[in-house]
């Protein structure tokens, strides 16, 4: 058992043959002409939020058109196209045909629920001559369980916070000092988030799919990173100014801040879990100062207008496989 953790009882854990014909005959002729192979039409996923508003709006503004994709319609985005939420079985014959159709030259998926199935597709969506820059599937799985997370960062060293998955009140209450912080073992945006000050907030029975930790009540971040598998990071740390539930919740201001601890500490997590892509990390700073990471997101952050260096790299890294 690892020091300051107790042991969790929950365990681990259609494409459209004329347009792909024709996607590669354009391709082949341009191979053979010596231009690029690659396409200057990038599909974002998950538009309807923050994450997804925020990577589409930018490309655009850089000259870069954008089809818009969502599991719910949106009348007023421009270039959109529907696809099948994550859970649903044709989610991932949708969006090859989405990319074959409209000849797809950049992936940018930002809905936490569909990581690992892009993942998984990684390899088949690249060979396709389509760039998607995401973390290997078993890494993906880690990030979106956070107690996985905290496990295995503190299996490499890096700090995080006392933590407890379970279903024992007593070994809970032996192992995370008040005020505790409870949240979803799975799930994203900050839902479900509570902190508990005294026992009688706790609830009689808990369960191993809430993660409990130690609540660290100093100034927390929003580390944005994009990570190339050679290990190249670039990290832009953004502190959170206002928070939507007061002392925790996603961040409704930032402001970008020089703190190297942050960003080294952030940048040390991406090299320990083999981390790829743009990654969006939260750090709070302890009681004593010293920073933990919360959470860490395989994906682009809701906050990457305030750290478009990420946006920048991702483009640049894109460009230059052409």
């Amino acid at each position: 058992m690892l020091p300051g953790f107790a042991h969790s009882s929950l365990g681990e854990n259609g494409i459209n043959p004329r347009s792909s014909a024709q996607r590669s005959l354009r391709r082949t002729v341009a191979a053979s002409k010596g231009d690029s192979v690659r396409d200057g039409t990038a599909l974002v996923t998950g538009v309807g939020g923050p994450a997804g508003r925020a990577v589409s709006n930018y490309l655009v503004e850089k000259g870069i058109r954008v089809v818009r994709a969502d599991m719910r319609r949106l009348e007023d985005a421009c270039d959109f196209r529907l696809l099948p939420p994550a859970s649903d079985l044709q989610f991932i014959g949708a969006l090859t045909h989405l990319l074959d159709q409209e000849d797809i030259g950049l992936l940018v998926p930002t809905v936490t629920e569909e990581l690992p199935k892009v993942a998984q597709q990684r390899e088949e969506i690249r060979r396709k001559g389509c760039a998607v820059f995401i973390s290997p599937v078993e890494v993906v799985w880690t990030a979106n369980d956070k107690w996985q997370t905290a496990i295995a960062l503190l299996r490499e060293g890096i700090a995080v916070p006392q933590s407890y998955c379970g279903s024992s009140k007593k070994e809970l209450l032996e192992t995370i000092p008040f005020p505790i912080l409870s949240k979803p073992r799975v799930g994203r945006g900050g839902r479900g988030i509570l902190v508990h000050k005294h026992e009688g907030e706790l609830p009689d029975l808990i369960s191993a799919d809430r993660v409990y930790q130690e609540f660290l009540p100093g100034e927390e971040y929003d580390a944005n990173l994009f990570a190339k598998p050679q290990g190249n990071t670039i990290a832009v740390v953004l502190r959170k100014t206002a928070l939507k539930d007061g002392i925790v919740g996603n961040a409704l201001e930032v402001e970008r801040v020089e703190e190297k601890e942050v960003a080294e500490l952030a940048s040390r997590a991406v090299r320990a879990l083999a981390l790829e892509g743009p990654i969006d990390i939260d750090i709070r700073r302890g009681s004593n100062g010293q920073p933990a990471i919360l959470e860490i997101n395989a994906r682009v952050g809701a906050n990457v207008r305030s750290a478009e260096d990420v946006l920048v790299a991702m483009i640049n890294t894109w460009r230059s496989q052409s």
